[in-house]
C-alpha cells in the first residue's frame, strides 16, 4: 500500500544541494541530510528555497499539481482533458485542483498558455483552503507575446483571471515567441528589421523583475530555458531566475545535465515538468483522431510508465511506478508537477517521501536510455 500521505500545511525544511547530484554516494548523502534537518516538521510536505530573484524565506512545495494536460475528450479518462474550451473539460479541472488543495497539497502550476486559470481559480475557491496556504505558479507566453509591456499587461490578466492580488510564482513560460499576436515590442515580431530574440528575451525579464519589486510576484524564474538564454541575463549584469522549469523524468535526466549544473552553480532551482513522461497522450484515441499521440522511441518503452525496471522497483517497495518515478526525482533535488485529475493518484504523489530508493535503484533509474530527440519531434525536446 502506498506511504501515509503527509499534510503540506507548512513545507519541510530541505537543503538544496549547490551542485548536481550524479553519484550515488551523493545520492545517500543528501537523503542523510534530509533526515537530519527534518525535525519538528517531519510530517510535513518537503520544500525548497527559492533563491535570487524571490522574496526572503519563500520555499518551493516539492510536488505540485500541474495544470496543463492534452486531452480533447471529456468524456474520457485519460487523455485528461482541462482546457476549457473543450465542453465539460473545465469541469474536470476545477474538481482536479478542488481535491488536490482538499487533500494537502498546496502547490498548483497554472498558466496562461493553459487555457483553463479561471476554472482554476474556481477550484481554488471553492476548496476552501485560504490563499495563503496555496502556492500560486503561473506564466506568461508563448500563446500571448513576449516583450516589456506585453508582460506587463499579461500579469494583470493572469491575476484577474485567478481572482488574486499576487502569484506566488511567475514563469516566462518559454524562451522564443510562439504563433501569437503581434508583440509591443519590436525585437519581438520576427517580421520586424529590430527583431532580436537576446534582446526580446532581455526585456522581457525586466518586465519580470518589475513584476517581482511591485510585489505583483512573490518570485519571478523562467521556464525550458537552456544556459546559453540564462548567460544572457548573466551578461546582461540582471538578476538571476529563482527557478527553472524544464522537462525532467529518468528518459530526460542525463540529457539535462548541463542545464541543472548551470542552474545549480547559480542557485537557480531546477523545476522538472513532465515528471511521469507523457502517459495522458500514450493511451488510445478514436481511430481517425488528429491530435499527436507521443511514445517515446525504441528503446525506450513508449509509455514511461510501463518501463520494466520502473515496475520491478515498484514492487520491490511495494508502491506504484509513478511513485518510484516521483521519489528518485526528489533525490536528484528535483521538485516535480505531475498532472493527475485522480484523487488516489494525488494521495500516491504526496506519499513518496518515505519510499528509500537504493543507491543502486537510483543510478540504474539516472542511466535510463535517454530521449535524444533526434527520433522525436514532441515539444518537450526543443530545450
Amino acid at each position: 500500500q502506498p506511504r501515509k500521505l503527509r499534510s503540506a500545511s507548512s513545507p519541510r525544511s530541505h537543503q538544496r544541494p549547490h551542485t548536481a547530484i550524479n553519484t550515488a554516494n551523493k545520492m545517500r548523502s543528501f537523503i542523510v541530510t534530509l533526515a537530519l534537518v527534518a525535525t519538528a516538521a517531519a510530517a510535513d510536505m518537503p520544500s525548497f528555497p527559492l533563491l535570487n530573484s524571490a522574496v526572503s524565506g519563500l520555499r518551493y512545495p516539492a510536488v505540485g499539481l500541474g495544470t496543463g494536460g492534452y486531452g480533447t475528450l471529456a468524456n474520457r479518462k485519460y487523455p485528461e482533458c482541462w482546457v476549457e474550451l473543450v465542453p465539460g473539460c473545465g469541469a474536470h479541472a476545477i474538481a482536479a485542483v478542488k481535491n488536490w488543495l482538499q487533500l494537502g497539497g498546496t502547490r498548483v502550476d497554472s498558466a496562461n498558455s493553459y487555457f483553463n486559470q479561471d476554472s482554476v481559480a474556481k477550484g481554488i475557491k471553492e476548496s476552501g483552503v485560504s490563499r495563503e496556504k496555496i502556492f500560486i505558479t503561473s506564466k506568461i507566453g508563448p500563446s500571448n507575446p513576449l516583450g516589456f509591456n506585453d508582460t506587463l499587461s499579461q500579469m494583470e490578466e493572469i491575476k484577474k483571471k485567478l481572482g488574486v492580488d499576487y502569484v506566488d510564482l511567475l514563469l516566462i513560460h518559454w524562451p522564443t515567441p510562439d504563433a501569437q499576436p503581434a508583440s509591443k515590442d519590436p525585437s519581438c515580431v520576427k517580421d520586424d528589421p529590430q527583431y532580436n530574440l537576446t534582446t526580446c528575451r532581455l526585456n522581457t525579464w525586466r518586465a519580470m523583475q518589475i513584476i517581482y519589486q511591485r510585489g505583483d510576484a512573490k518570485a519571478v524564474g523562467v521556464s525550458n530555458y537552456n544556459t546559453t538564454h540564462l548567460q544572457e541575463i548573466i551578461d546582461a549584469g540582471m538578476p538571476l531566475p529563482a527557478l527553472n522549469q524544464c522537462p525532467f523524468n529518468p528518459h530526460r535526466s542525463t540529457t539535462q545535465k548541463d542545464t541543472r549544473d548551470f542552474c545549480a552553480k547559480h542557485n537557480i532551482l531546477f523545476n522538472g515538468y513532465s515528471p511521469l513522461g507523457i502517459p495522458d497522450l500514450t493511451g488510445d484515441y478514436p481511430k481517425g483522431s488528429s491530435l499527436l499521440l507521443h511514445k517515446y522511441p525504441p528503446p525506450m518503452t513508449a509509455n514511461l510508465l510501463d518501463e520494466p525496471l520502473i515496475n520491478k522497483i515498484a514492487k520491490a517497495h511495494n508502491c506504484s511506478a509513478a511513485q518510484v518515478v516521483l521519489s528518485w526525482q526528489f533525490s536528484e533535488g528535483v521538485p516535480t508537477n505531475p498532472r493527475s485529475m485522480d484523487p488516489a493518484h494525488m494521495k500516491e504523489n504526496m506519499a513518496i517521501f518515505d519510499i528509500e530508493l537504493t543507491a543502486e535503484e537510483i543510478q540504474q533509474l539516472g542511466t535510463m536510455p535517454q530521449n535524444y530527440c533526434k527520433d522525436d519531434q514532441w515539444y518537450e525536446c526543443a530545450p
